[in-house]
């Protein structure tokens, strides 16, 4: 019995953390669809910087879900491509590029 006790003890967060994973679903409302396919695109070019090999679109990590909100709230605020990478470059360098600039 309590062999049987252990294990549910130990499978129970398991089953638990998986599922609060699943719910995380981005779920925000753009003024148009063009938007939306900007905020998408933008968020597949940035990396995850705790991830490193994901990009925000792929990432579960809290830090992705973040920058997500982040760059959805700037396309939404009216800002261009180009400033929200660059403000993006800024705070965590060229990295956070999934192409970054090559410099010879």
């Amino acid at each position: 019995m309590t062999k049987l006790l252990q294990k549910i003890a130990f499978i129970l967060p398991l089953v638990f953390s998986l599922v609060a994973k699943a719910e995380m679903v981005d779920t925000f409302q753009f003024q148009n669809e063009t938007d939306r396919v900007r905020a998408v695109a933008l968020a597949k070019s940035l990396r995850c910087p705790q991830c490193q090999n994901q990009n925000l679109v792929e990432s579960n990590a809290t830090t992705a879900y973040k920058l997500r909100l982040e760059v959805y709230e700037m396309v939404n605020q009216g800002k261009t491509d180009e400033e929200i990478i660059k403000i993006m470059t800024e705070r965590f360098g060229h990295f956070v590029n999934y192409k970054p600039p090559f410099n010879a």
